[in-house]
């Protein structure tokens, strides 16, 4: 059940309005224990009416897309790390470019319009101990920007298409989620956004980790050691 979600909404307004209605029955009864009855009657129907106001607010504004951002788990960035197999790196051909539809656990809160794609070049599997630079294409055509990632040497393409609810806030939970799954670098994302999104992808260049993100530069373009094709991982 996610945190922006009708059905968590509903559960929380049924709460309220049936504590309501016992707590209307019993108001007269109780005997000695009345006043701990109506109190803790009181505090529960307000907790839940607050409690529903608030997720109506946040599903409004997007202050919390996930739970994992409730809690305050909203894919912090590390710069170094030990370099493990990518989960999906057993799922990916040989040889050639490949484009899979992803699916993280951190998906809805992202408010996409859809799964997003990874695209990871011909030489991803033959360089099983490298890390890759990463584009992270946010675009209303997702299937050009699929063909033309498919052509990029030496890359990871994440290929995302955002709606009008997705966040900058919300994305930073991408790149940690990326790393589990697939082989990438810990900086130095190149960050894609023509027309109407490029507000996302600058604001989500800005709300990163100073020198993880750039906005509007491919890896080719960004300044050493950030342009070279692959690193070891350190």
């Amino acid at each position: 059940m996610t945190l922006t979600g009708i059905p968590i909404i509903l559960l929380t307004s049924a709460g309220a309005a049936a504590a309501g209605v016992t707590a209307a029955r019993l108001w007269p009864r109780g005997g000695r224990l009345r006043p701990v009855t109506r109190t803790l009657g009181v505090l529960l129907l307000e907790t839940l009416v607050v409690a529903t106001a608030g997720l109506v607010v946040n599903r409004h504004e997007d202050f919390y897309p996930s739970w994992a951002a409730l809690f305050g788990h909203t894919g912090t960035i590390t710069v170094t790390r030990a370099t493990e197999a990518g989960r999906l790196d057993q799922l990916l051909p040989a040889g050639r470019a490949t484009a899979v539809r992803w699916q993280p656990a951190d998906l809805p809160g992202w408010r996409l319009a859809g799964p997003p794609r990874v695209v990871v070049p011909a030489g991803y599997r033959e360089h099983p101990g490298d890390t890759f630079p990463v584009v992270l294409d946010l675009t209303g055509d997702a299937r050009a920007a699929v063909a033309a990632a498919l052509r990029t040497p030496d890359t990871v393409t994440v290929v995302a298409v955002p709606t009008a609810a997705t966040t900058a806030a919300a994305l930073l939970s991408l790149p940690g989620e990326l790393r589990r799954d697939v082989r990438v670098d810990d900086t130095g994302w190149a960050v894609s956004g023509t027309g109407a999104q490029a507000p996302l992808a600058t604001a989500f260049a800005r709300a990163a980790p100073a020198g993880f993100a750039v906005y509007g530069k491919t890896p080719g373009q960004l300044p050493p050691p950030l342009a070279a094709p692959r690193r070891l991982p350190s």
